[in-house]
């Protein structure tokens, strides 16, 4: 017996609706335990994909221990050649040895990454999935023309967990690049995207 496109959705929106209300209740208290959350939850998420539509598998990207920028992208995800990308999550952890406040964005930009880029690993959450088919990097000095998402924290200690609630998912399509840049301050963080190839 098979099972209808529409109710896969239904049930991955489901487990999406969730993650995020588990995060929105119960916050992680630091970004270790952000981390440890979502690599718990996602192959979980991940096994739907695996029994019922393997073409839309789950991965991330991350960046440890590496300055800001405000010119460059501290991260970024270019959506496959004729595909599309959903970002699921964002966490990000600040490394600065003293207080320092910094404000990023989640922006989108149409322009490709082009030169300077330099690649990150694209990682799976089920071995069995097949390779990402977008392009994943930092340093990329694209313009960002939709600033989707904005926060400010401190860097001294300080983390953000982004979960997505269902249907507010960040869509890109078709090379199209989300990435995380700084608006202001250039400490140092760590900052990892979660997101699905559909």
């Amino acid at each position: 017996m098979s099972i209808k496109p529409c109710k896969i959705e239904d049930m991955k929106q489901e487990f999406r609706k969730r993650n995020f209300m588990r995060e929105f209740t119960n916050p992680s208290r630091c970004a270790d335990e952000a981390r440890e959350r979502a690599w718990r939850f996602w192959p979980q998420y991940e096994q739907i994909n695996r029994d019922f539509c393997p073409e839309d598998p789950v991965y991330s990207v991350n960046l440890a221990s590496t300055a800001l920028s405000t010119t460059a992208d501290h991260i970024g995800v270019e959506a496959p050649t004729n595909g599309t990308t959903r970002l699921l999550e964002v966490i990000v952890g600040g490394e600065a040895t003293a207080a320092a406040v910094n404000r990023f964005q989640i922006a989108r930009s149409a322009a490709p990454f082009g030169g300077g880029v330099v690649a990150i690993p694209c990682l799976k959450f089920n071995n069995k999935s097949p390779a990402g088919a977008g392009v994943y990097g930092r340093a990329g000095i694209q313009t960002l023309t939709n600033t989707v998402l904005l926060f400010a924290f401190n860097a001294f200690g300080g983390f953000i967990r982004w979960v997505a609630p269902a249907g507010a998912e960040i869509y890109f399509h078709n090379t199209d690049i989300v990435s995380l840049r700084s608006v202001s301050g250039t400490s140092t963080i760590t900052s990892n995207f979660i997101f699905e190839e559909l």
